[in-house]
């Protein structure tokens, strides 16, 4: 949709009360943060980096064998079932990827599978499609530096893979309003999502839900990310009944980040955003500013690179 028409009054409104939503979330957050609120009750429950590690080993593997298994029923695809392929060679690649995520020495060699087919992937399907999956280049990322050990390599693995993570859910939030007639054919056969509002309203409303949850997810430091976080992988996993095993596949890695920061929490990254010297109110004011900015930067990011990548 051309920008002019996506830049409604109603878009307007939903700006300014995300914007007071946001707000009022960082408030609460950074309470929660400065009174460490079930610091002590939730402490013992969170997982350390081996769990963490085998969780995203065994999803991967997991993802990569039902590749292969599609793949043997004349279905093949690259990462997602949307990234089809009829190049014969990347379904034993994701065999072997498949095997590789499950031994922790050859991870490093599924990182190095996921590159290549995210690579063959953007030859087929171009830049700015294959921008949807930049989950996968964190993925790979996090399994290729795998072998490097100590606390800043693996900081800076987890940092990678949920910042790539959460741009990819930010990037998908704005596609809702440039290609909302993607949506529309599943609206109009399956009613009863639309609860009440109209399929434009629906589409507007879901894009600014997903990029103001997203941004929470990437910046929030009190208890409340988990539980945010919790929530939003049900919606991926309750999507799974409803749109069967296909939206498994295509969402699984997704899911997997997101028990991760359930069950491990946030990067100690993030605290740099924590004004601790300051009020809650300049601290609300201040991610506030940076919520507008990442709204602005994305939005015009997805519009600017359509214009120069097509022209």
């Amino acid at each position: 949709m051309p920008i002019g028409e996506v830049i409604t009054p109603a878009f307007i409104y939903m700006f300014l009360v995300s914007t007071a939503c946001i707000y009022a979330f960082f408030w609460v957050d950074r309470y929660f943060f400065r009174t460490d609120f079930m610091v002590k009750q939730l402490g013992g429950l969170r997982i350390n980096e081996d769990q963490a590690f085998w969780i995203m080993r065994g999803s991967a593997s997991l993802v990569f064998l039902a590749l292969f298994v599609f793949g043997m029923m004349g279905s093949s695809f690259y990462l997602t079932p949307e990234l089809a392929t009829d190049n014969p060679i990347v379904s034993w690649a994701h065999l072997a990827m498949a095997a590789f995520a499950l031994f922790r020495p050859t991870v490093p060699l599924a990182g190095v599978g996921i590159f290549a087919l995210y690579g063959m992937a953007m030859r087929d399907y171009g830049v700015f499609h294959l921008l949807d999956y930049l989950i996968f280049v964190g993925i790979a990322v996090y399994f290729f530096l795998s072998f490097r050990t100590g606390p800043t390599w693996t900081r800076s693995r987890y940092v990678t893979l949920f910042a790539l993570a959460g741009l990819t859910l930010l990037w998908a939030s704005i596609e809702k309003w440039g290609y909302p007639g993607w949506t529309y054919p599943l609206l109009r056969k399956d009613t009863s999502l639309l609860m009440g509002l109209t399929p434009e309203f629906y589409m507007l409303l879901a894009g600014f839900v997903e990029f103001n949850i997203t941004f929470i997810l990437l910046s929030s430091v009190s208890i409340a990310s988990r539980f945010i976080a919790l929530a939003l992988n049900a919606v991926f996993i309750l999507a799974i009944f409803k749109f069967g095993l296909i939206d498994a596949v295509g969402h699984l890695m997704i899911i997997a980040v997101l028990l991760i920061l359930v069950a491990r929490g946030p990067t100690n990254a993030r605290y740099f955003l924590v004004l601790s010297d300051k009020s809650l109110w300049t601290e609300a004011y201040f991610m506030t500013g940076l919520y507008m900015l990442a709204f602005n930067v994305v939005f015009i990011s997805y519009y600017g690179l359509y214009f120069l990548i097509q022209h």
